[in-house]
């Protein structure tokens, strides 16, 4: 698909998550893509922002946005039949944040969101630095992650599941 192309007929178009959630009239929609490696394993990853610049993510990454994200990752694990639906949820800074050393939305934002999730039944974890989390949830620890933002979370499924995802 070309975003350009489709733009250049005269369609506003941003992304796949706004046209389809316009077109289905659900505002409060998130984007989930899930695939497998050669071995069978899956990376099932949920963007809790749509598409961005980088210098507008942090002011998109809210307690309101990160939630929906969780609990419809969430649901996805239950629709997918898995035996457990364990979310794990990024940090936004490098490090997760170093408890404040390097910005705090992990725990004016991210925090906060994960533990509302955890009030209403979800297993959900963290926030985790990114760095390492795609590698856990790549090994069984968890079921689905939830990316702040688009190439926080596509970078890793597409090098794991290019061709399946």
């Amino acid at each position: 698909m070309s975003k350009q192309a489709i733009r250049e007929a005269g369609v506003p178009f941003v992304g796949q998550t706004e046209f389809l959630g316009e077109l289905a009239q659900a505002p409060r929609t998130v984007m989930m893509l899930l695939g497998h490696d050669a071995g069978g394993r899956w990376l099932r990853v949920a963007l809790a922002t749509t598409h961005l610049p980088l210098r507008a993510v942090p002011d998109a990454v809210n307690a309101d946005n990160v939630l929906l994200a969780i609990e419809r990752a969430a649901e996805a694990c239950r629709l997918l039949d898995l035996p457990r639906a364990r979310v794990a949820v990024c940090g936004l800074n490098p490090h997760a944040g170093e408890r404040g050393g390097l910005g705090r939305e992990e725990l004016d934002v991210v925090a906060p969101a994960v533990a509302t999730a955890r009030t209403r039944g979800c297993d959900a974890h963290g926030p985790f630095a990114a760095d390492t989390l795609f590698h856990l949830a790549w090994r069984g620890d968890y079921d689905a992650v939830v990316a702040l933002y688009h190439d926080q979370g596509l970078g890793p499924l597409k090098l794991l599941a290019f061709d399946s995802g």
